[in-house]
C-alpha cells in the first residue's frame, strides 16, 4: 500500500521479472534463497493494472484460448472446459459468459467491473501457486471488491501466495488481509500484520482516529501534499526509520517449491501446432467478427469495380484502346493495393500489448501469430480481388478469354500478398495506429510513381531506378 508514486507496482514489476525491460534494477530476488530471474514467468500468474482484451471474444472463449495455451498439452479438451466453466462460476461471470469483452466505441461489450473480474479469471484458470495482482479492486465498487478479496482469500487458503498492491480498500477489504507493506516514495515504512500497523503507526505520534478506515489513514499520512512537500517528507522520512527484523520474508508455501525445483525451462505449455492451431481459431474470430468492417471491405472492392468499370465501358478494344489498357491495369492494382493497406494497416497497433503480454507469458511464438494473422486475412486478399476484377474485366472489355481473365486474377491475389505484407511491416514498426497511418502513405507513394505508368523507368537516374524493382 501507498499514495500514488509510491513505488507499488514497480516494486511489483521487479518482484514478478515483469515490464522491467526499461529499468535499471540492481539487486536481487530471491525465491527460497535462490537467485531467480526471468523463471519467475513461468511459475507464477501477474494481473496488471491495466486490463487487456482482444473484445471481439466472447468472455467463455476467451477463457477458453487462455486454457488451450496455459494448461498444457497433457491436459485433455474436457477437463479444460470443465476448468473454464468453473472460474466462470468461481468470479461471477455466469452471467456474461457468452457475451461480447467489447472494444470501446466500437462494440459494447461487458462492464468495467466484469473485465476485471476476467482477468483475474483469465491468470487463475492455471491454478498458479504464487500470484502477483496490480492495483487489485481497480474498477469495482465496494461490493464487488470485496467478494473479489474474498475469492482471493479463499484461494490463498488452498496453499498459494498472493501479492497485490492496493490504493483505497475499504475497512472491510483492509482487515481481510494476513500482512500489509506500506511505501512511502520508494521505500519501506512499515512491514508487518495489519494489526501492528495501527499501533506502531500510534508510537511514532500518528494515531488513527476512532471508527476511521485505517488504510485511507495510512495513505493520507504517507502522501506528499501538494504546496507542503517538505513538511510531508519529513514526517514520511521519521516514518521511513522502520527496522523490519533481519530475515522477516514473505512465505512461500510449499506448492511453490515444488513448481521451483520441477521448473521446465521451456517458455512455452504446449507445441507449436497446438499453439497455432489456437491462434488461428482467435485471429479466425476476431477478423471476422466485426461484421460491419468486414462488409464494408467487400463493398468497397464492388465498388471500386463498378466504378471503374462505367468509366472504362467497353473503352478497350482496337488499336485506340491500348492507351486505357493501361489505365484500366493501373488503376486494377492500385485500387487493390489501397483496400488491401487500409483493412490491414492497424493490425499490428490494436494489439500489440495483447501480443507482448502474451508473449511475454509464454503462451505462443511471435512467428505462430504472425502466421495466422496472415492466414486469417486469406479470404479478404483472395475474395475481395476477384469481386472487383470479375466487375471490371468484362465491363471494360478486356480479352474475352477465360484463361486470361484467370491470370489477370491471379496477379492481383499476389498483388494483394505483396501489399497486405508491405503494410504489416510498416505496422509492426508503428508504435500506435495514428502513427500507423500517418507513415503507411509516404512509405507507398514512391512505389505508385515508379509503378512505370506516370513514367518512363529507363529516363529516371541509377540510384532511383533500383526502387522499381520493389515496386509491385
Amino acid at each position: 500500500m501507498g499514495a500514488s508514486g509510491a513505488g507499488k507496482s514497480t516494486l511489483m514489476n521487479v518482484l514478478a521479472q515483469r515490464n522491467i525491460g526499461q529499468m535499471d534494477v540492481t539487486g536481487t530476488v530471491l525465491l527460497n534463497d535462490c537467485p531467480i530471474t526471468s523463471e519467475m514467468t513461468s511459475m507464477s500468474a501477474y494481473i496488471q493494472q491495466e486490463d487487456l482484451f482482444v473484445g471481439t471474444l466472447t468472455v467463455r472463449e476467451h477463457l477458453t484460448f487462455q486454457a488451450s495455451l496455459r494448461m498444457g498439452g497433457h491436459v485433455s479438451r474436457e477437463q479444460r472446459i470443465a476448468r473454464v466453466q468453473e472460474v466462470i462460476i468461481q468470479f461471477g461471470l455466469t452471467k456474461c459468459a457468452d457475451t461480447f469483452i467489447g472494444i470501446p466505441g466500437r462494440l459494447q461489450g461487458i462492464s468495467g467491473g466484469e473485465k476485471r473480474r476476467l482477468s483475474f479469471a483469465s491468470e487463475i484458470i492455471t491454478d498458479p501457486p504464487l500470484l502477483f495482482a496490480d492495483e487489485l479492486t481497480s474498477g469495482l465498487d465496494s461490493f464487488m471488491a470485496q467478494n473479489l478479496v474474498a475469492t482471493m482469500q479463499q484461494l490463498a487458503d488452498q496453499g498459494r501466495t498472493i501479492i497485490c498492491t492496493i490504493h483505497q480498500p475499504s475497512s472491510e477489504v483492509y482487515a481481510m488481509f494476513h500482512s500489509i507493506l506500506m511505501l512511502a516514495e520508494g521505500r519501506i515504512a512499515f512491514m508487518g500484520s495489519t494489526e501492528k500497523a495501527i499501533d506502531y503507526f500510534k508510537c511514532l505520534g500518528f494515531p488513527c482516529p476512532d471508527n476511521f478506515n485505517p488504510a485511507d489513514f495510512f495513505v493520507r499520512t504517507l502522501a506528499i501534499k501538494p504546496g507542503n512537500e517538505e513538511n510531508c517528507r519529513k514526517r514520511v522520512k521519521k516514518e521511513r526509520n522502520y527496522k523490519y527484523k533481519v530475515g522477516q520474508h514473505v512465505i512461500f508455501t510449499t506448492s511453490i517449491i515444488q513448481a521451483f525445483h520441477n521448473f521446465i525451462f521451456s517458455r512455452y505449455k504446449v507445441s507449436w501446432f497446438q499453439q497455432f492451431r489456437s491462434v488461428l481459431w482467435r485471429s479466425w474470430l476476431t477478423n471476422n467478427r466485426d461484421f460491419t468492417v468486414f462488409k464494408m471491405r467487400f463493398l468497397q472492392s464492388i465498388f471500386a469495380g463498378l466504378m471503374t468499370g462505367l468509366f472504362f465501358f467497353q473503352s478497350c478494344d482496337g488499336q485506340d484502346g491500348i492507351y486505357n489498357v493501361f489505365g484500366v491495369m493501373f488503376y486494377l492494382i492500385t485500387s487493390t493495393s489501397y483496400i488491401q493497406v487500409y483493412s490491414v494497416v492497424f493490425t499490428f497497433p490494436e494489439e500489440r500489448r495483447v501480443f507482448l503480454r502474451d508473449n511475454h507469458s509464454g503462451m505462443y511464438r511471435t512467428d505462430i501469430y504472425f502466421l495466422c494473422k496472415t492466414f486469417a486475412q486469406v479470404p479478404q486478399f483472395v475474395f475481395g480481388p476477384l469481386l472487383m476484377i470479375a466487375i471490371e474485366y468484362w465491363m471494360a472489355g478486356l480479352r474475352a478469354d477465360p484463361v486470361r481473365f484467370l491470370f489477370a486474377y491471379g496477379i492481383l491475389v499476389l498483388v494483394s500478398m505483396a501489399s497486405v505484407s508491405y503494410t504489416y511491416v510498416i505496422s509492426a514498426f508503428a508504435p500506435t495506429s495514428s502513427a500507423s497511418i500517418a507513415i503507411i502513405e509516404p512509405m507507398v507513394l514512391p512505389f505508385l510513381l515508379l509503378g512505370g505508368f506516370f513514367k518512363d523507368n529507363t529516363t529516371l537516374p541509377w540510384w532511383l531506378r533500383i526502387v522499381q524493382f520493389f515496386s509491385w
